[in-house]
This record gives structure tokens, sequence and C-alpha cells, in this order.
């Protein structure tokens, strides 16, 4: 089913300056390629295109009405000037009829999980999976309901539902989306606990090293007072 239709007009090859006039009338130029075809040089409508935007994917199949022939194409990508970021040119990719295609589809959560309410964190580390199929049967988007997911645990590529002559060729054990539970921090309580509890063990510690000191200052008093009174004996024996 051919969702998005945008118009084009073919074009030939021109200077620098004649495209920059056509992109000031709206009209961005495009390549189309693929298949063992010859490059397809085209005009297409801006406003139409950014407003494609909004709904596609990269794996939407749009269908170009070039001036009354239809091209099947996924957009491949697009460039945009730096600084006011305008649409500068795009790259579609012409779609292969009967051959199998290798594609990227987009993966969308939807919900709350139980595990999130009960004071656990989304974390969803993969936003997109590969597949191969037909192009008739390529999927635009996976929607994934992760309302039931609960805390510690994850939604691998291997619950996804089986899709209808569509391959996956992700791992099976990639991960979409998990809850877990954020570390708990400290308490404030127990920090000054281990604070207070450092401290007693300072002033503890302490005692006996004053203890020490005191011991060591009497000895040396001890010794001067004994050291005195020899010499004063000393000197009296001698007189």
């Amino acid at each position: 089913m051919e969702r998005f239709v945008l118009k084009a007009l073919n074009r030939t090859k021109a200077t620098k300056g004649e495209l920059n006039k056509f992109r000031r009338d709206g009209k961005i130029p495009a390549i189309v390629y693929g298949g063992g075809k010859a490059t397809v040089n085209l005009f297409v409508f801006r406003s139409e295109y950014e407003k494609a935007l909004m709904s596609i994917t990269e794996s939407t199949i749009i269908a170009l009405d070039v001036e009354g022939k239809k091209l099947k194409v996924f957009v491949k990508e697009h460039q945009r000037s730096a600084v006011k970021k305008d649409l500068l040119h795009i790259d579609f990719l012409e779609v292969q009829e009967g051959k199998v295609l290798h594609a990227h589809v987009r993966i969308f959560l939807h919900g709350t999980p139980a595990g999130v309410v009960a004071g656990g964190v989304l974390e969803n580390p993969t936003h997109e999976i590969e597949v191969a199929c037909d192009p008739e049967f390529l999927p635009e988007r996976i929607e994934l309901d992760i309302t039931s997911l609960e805390a510690n645990h994850a939604i691998h590529v291997r619950d996804l539902p089986v899709m209808e002559n569509v391959k996956i060729l992700t791992n099976p054990e990639t991960v979409l989306a998990a809850v877990k539970f954020a570390k708990k921090e400290v308490e404030p309580e127990v920090v000054a606990v281990a604070a207070e509890a450092t401290e007693e063990g300072g002033v503890e510690g302490a005692a006996p090293a004053a203890a020490e000191a005191a011991e060591g200052k009497d000895t040396k008093d001890t010794k001067d007072t004994k050291d005195t009174k020899d010499t004063k004996d000393s000197k009296n024996t001698k007189a």
C-alpha cells in the first residue's frame, strides 16, 4: 500500500547557481539510484518532503510520482546546510520488486512499565532491528507494548511476535528494553555515624599516645635529676 506519494519533476544538469535558484523556489535536487539502473535526476518539492519526514522511517517505501511515472523508493539520506538547516539534496534508493531486501526497522515502545511504576528505570539500548523480506512485506515500524515489563526483567528480540514473510536477522538475545533499579545511595545518617565512629577512634587513639609521651617525659626528667645529683656528688668528693 502506498501511504506516501511525493510528486517529482525530471531535471537536467545545472550549475550551482541555477540549483540554488530552484531551492529558493522550493524545489530540492534529488537522485534515484539502485537496481543496476542509471541514476535519475529529479526535483522534489520541499514542503511535501518535509511533511513526509514527520511520519516516515528508514523502512518506509515511498512512491515517487515523476510526471506520471511511479518509482518505489526509500529515503537513503538527505543533506542540509550547516547553519540554517535548509534542505540541499536528497538521495533515494529504488526498490527492486520481487527481490529480497535487507532493511532496518525502527522499534517504538509504548506504555509505562510496571517496573518503572515500582521505582525502576527504563533502559532502551536497541532502537531498530535488521530484517530480510520482499519489499511488499517490509514493516514500516514495530510497535512494542512494554506496560507489563517488571523490574529486573528485559524484552529481547526473541520475544517479538512472529512477522509473516519477514526474517529477523538481528541476534535473538539483543535487549530491546529493560527495567532496572538504580543503585541505592548511602543514607546521610549512615555517613554521619561512620564519621562519628572515625572521630571517636581518633580520640581513643590519642589517649595512649599522650600517655606514652608523658611517660617518656617523666623518664627524661628522672634521668636528668640523677645526672645532676651524680655531678654534684662528684664535685663534693674532689673538694
